[in-house]
């Protein structure tokens, strides 16, 4: 039995003509009464009684629409869900957050993504960095991110920027140099600055802080460390120290102020892009990736996000 027997048996079934069944299927009438013979021969039982006062179902024939209509109907549904899943409307996609950072990132693409892509469930996971390739690799989440990458990813994997920026300096908004429009490197030197100081992002965000300095031959006092951005925040806030960051994830923090770097220069730039593997919920992936670059407004100069 295929789905072309089903089909062919509920269009007699309904018009209980053959004429009528066939021009509704497009079919020729004997090929129609062929498929019909076949279909009752493959179950064993007869579906219509055909005589000069017409064609009626049978008792086994009316058992057998009341189940082809539903088969038909799992069919059609099957088959909607499937393009909506191939088209990234509908299925699961699970994204490595990057902790508190993610509000800043993440939280007004995943409105709109919920907008637009009400059939998509979405899950947020914390993961670092140095874990990334290896969940993605496993299939435990689609996407995640990576700043500053550098080099060429594995095979199997893919990867766009999806927000850029120029690094700026956060201070207390008690601070004494909070009331200014910019700030130099050598304001800074003599202060305390925090570096978040996790394993994932250590190496990055304190060689990136140091190499500020050192590459325009400005001495400093050594930076400190906080386990985590929260608390880094938290310091900065509080009037401990400063602190150089991302615009985007340093504004959801409150008694904050951002300011521009007088100096310029590429070590000043600091991109952040989204990782995935190829073909795994790629459209779903690429979907929000779309979304996201939106939101973040990427594609306009390096400013303050």
């Amino acid at each position: 039995m295929e789905l072309r027997h089903l089909k062919y048996f509920v269009a007699v079934a309904e018009t209980l003509n053959f004429r009528h069944a066939s021009e509704r299927l497009h079919v020729a009438q004997p090929a129609l009464s062929r498929q019909i013979r076949d279909l009752e021969e493959s179950i064993g039982a007869r579906l219509f009684d055909r005589n000069t006062g017409g064609t009626r179902l049978t008792e086994a024939g009316a058992v057998l629409l009341e189940e082809a209509r539903e088969i038909l109907e799992r069919v059609d549904v099957a088959v909607e869900l499937t393009q909506s899943a191939a088209a990234g409307r509908r299925g699961n996609l699970h994204i490595a957050g990057m902790g508190s950072m993610s509000v800043g990132l993440l939280a007004d693409a995943l409105a709109e993504f919920r907008i637009e892509y009400p059939k998509v469930q979405v899950s947020l996971h914390d993961l670092g960095f140095r874990d990334l390739l290896t969940e993605l690799q496993a299939g435990t989440v689609h996407l995640g991110f990576s700043f500053q990458m550098q080099g060429k990813l594995p095979d199997g994997f893919d990867s766009e920027v999806v927000a850029e920026s120029v690094l700026h300096v956060a201070l207390s908004q008690y601070h004494p140099l909070a009331q200014r429009t910019v700030v130099s490197l050598q304001d800074l030197c003599s202060e305390d600055i925090f570096c978040v100081g996790d394993r994932d992002f250590r190496d990055m965000h304190t060689r990136l802080t140091e190499g500020l300095f050192s590459v325009r031959k400005i001495r400093h006092t050594p930076v400190k460390w906080v386990v985590t951005a929260d608390l880094l925040m938290a310091m900065v806030s509080g009037n401990y120290g400063v602190a150089f960051v991302f615009p985007r994830f340093a504004k959801i923090y409150p008694h904050l102020v951002l300011l521009p770097l007088q100096e310029t220069g590429d070590d000043l730039k600091i991109t952040l892009s989204a990782v995935w593997r190829k073909n795994t919920q790629a459209r779903l992936v690429r979907n929000f990736v779309n979304l996201l670059k939106k939101t973040n407004d990427l594609g306009t100069p390096l400013v303050d996000l």
